[in-house]
């Protein structure tokens, strides 16, 4: 993505929020992490699909 693209589609620094996301348990959080952010796609996939209709806001 070039850099004109990247500010069309960017949210503005005003409108982005923080929140900060966590687990209680380090071994699933540790899971979870090598879930949706690793080089495998199958295990993201197969997350997002059983979790999707769960979602109450997303920015796309």
């Amino acid at each position: 993505m070039d850099a004109e693209q990247l500010r069309e589609y960017a949210t503005p620094p005003r409108r982005r929020r923080r929140y900060r996301v966590g687990y209680a348990d380090e071994v699933e959080t540790d899971n979870l992490f090598t879930v949706l952010m690793g080089s495998v796609v199958e295990p993201r996939r197969e997350f997002i699909e059983k979790h999707s209709l769960e979602v109450r806001n997303l920015d796309i």
